[in-house]
């Protein structure tokens, strides 16, 4: 039996392998899309969010500098894959939010997803799992997403 500092070295020398792989696979999804990761990357905050953010938000959910965000969004409006309106709680405020018709929201398994084969991928993995494994492994992602 492994003791718990063993399987943390193992824990975090896989996540290391799972953090590279992922970064690298990002930046291919990224470079067929015509964006670089970081406007990526901040499409898919504001996709998942759900709901139209602020420039702000954005900012602070990426934890881009705001001139940064700025430029991002720029980027991805010109690209029409976002767009700016006004806020209807507030008429001061403009916030973002994904075009519909702009792209398939990443991990929706739509057509022409860049994240489709990786997700399959997955749900071939968690056919090994039983479903109180895969809650285990959720609820430790879920805590260590935001370790920084």
């Amino acid at each position: 039996m492994s003791s718990k500092d063993e399987v943390t070295g193992r824990i975090v020398e896989l996540m290391q392998l799972v953090i590279a792989s992922s970064v690298m696979t990002n930046e291919r999804i990224a470079r067929s899309m015509g964006l670089n990761v970081v406007d990526l990357q901040a499409l898919g905050f504001i996709a998942r969010h759900g709901q139209p953010m602020t420039a702000g938000e954005v900012s602070q959910a990426t934890e881009l500098p705001t001139s940064t965000t700025t430029r991002v969004l720029d980027r991805l409006e010109q690209r029409g894959l976002i767009e700016r309106a006004p806020d209807p709680a507030d008429r001061r405020r403009v916030v973002v939010r994904v075009r519909p018709e702009a792209t398939a929201p990443a991990g929706s398994g739509a057509e022409g997803d860049p994240y489709g084969a990786i997700l399959a991928g997955m749900r071939r993995v968690h056919e090994g799992f039983s479903v109180d494994e895969l809650e285990t492994v959720a609820r430790y992602l879920d805590a260590v997403k935001d370790v920084r």
